[in-house]
């Protein structure tokens, strides 16, 4: 994937070290000079010291081909102007933090596919959500564990299937499943539905496979 991730602070440096990390083509934009120099000798990735809020900078950056756009900026109105661009320039996925939980309603009327308020905002989770806007919530739980919640997507082939039908890895189990405000803790015969919460603890390294069986890959 082709990520473009604007801002390396708090916040945006575990998702540049995630996505590196699983060897996604990555672009940092990052103002601050210092802070983009910093980066540029730390990670293996083009990193572009410019004002993201800029068309040309998002264009410098491979927007026109870009998978998603993450924006972990603690301003949001510089957050709101690179996905409304980000947007205008065709990207897939647009992902951002948000410092002012009264401006979320603002970002998801605009086509956000997920927002993130400081009181639970996760790199690691703005990460996730930038391969698929099925995933609901990330827990990482160390020792390369971690539990995912997946929104079951009309089409995803594990709708309307039971468990043990689906192609899950050995090293993944549904834990639980949420459907109408009930919580279902799940046996292999028990049939996922579209719109069902899957919590599915994993290894990590297998997230592409879960998006294949439960998102809108």
């Amino acid at each position: 994937m082709h990520l473009i991730i604007v801002g390396a602070g708090r916040t945006g440096k575990p998702v540049i070290e995630s996505a590196i990390k699983d060897g996604h083509e990555v672009v940092v934009i990052e103002n601050d000079k210092e802070l983009a120099e910093k980066v540029a000798t730390t990670f293996d990735c083009l990193v572009i010291n410019a004002d993201a809020s800029s068309l040309d900078t998002l264009k410098e950056a491979g927007a026109e081909e870009a998978d998603s756009l993450i924006a972990t900026t603690n301003d949001d109105s510089v957050n709101l102007l690179v996905i409304m661009l980000g947007r205008e320039l065709g990207i897939k996925k647009l992902v951002s933090s948000v410092t002012n939980e009264d401006h979320i309603k603002l970002f998801k009327e605009l086509g956000v596919n997920t927002v993130e308020s400081p009181f639970r905002l996760n790199g690691q989770f703005l990460y996730r959500a930038a391969q698929t806007s099925s995933i609901k919530d990330f827990m990482d739980l160390g020792d390369g564990v971690e539990i995912v919640e997946f929104v079951v997507h009309e089409k995803a082939p594990a709708a309307g299937v039971a468990i043990k039908d689906t192609s899950l890895p050995r090293e993944s189990r549904v834990v639980a499943i949420k459907r109408d405000n009930k919580m279902i803790i799940p046996q292999g015969s028990t049939v996922i539905l579209a719109g069902d919460v899957a919590l599915v603890l994993t290894m990590r390294g297998f997230l592409q496979t879960l998006i294949k069986i439960y998102g809108e890959y």
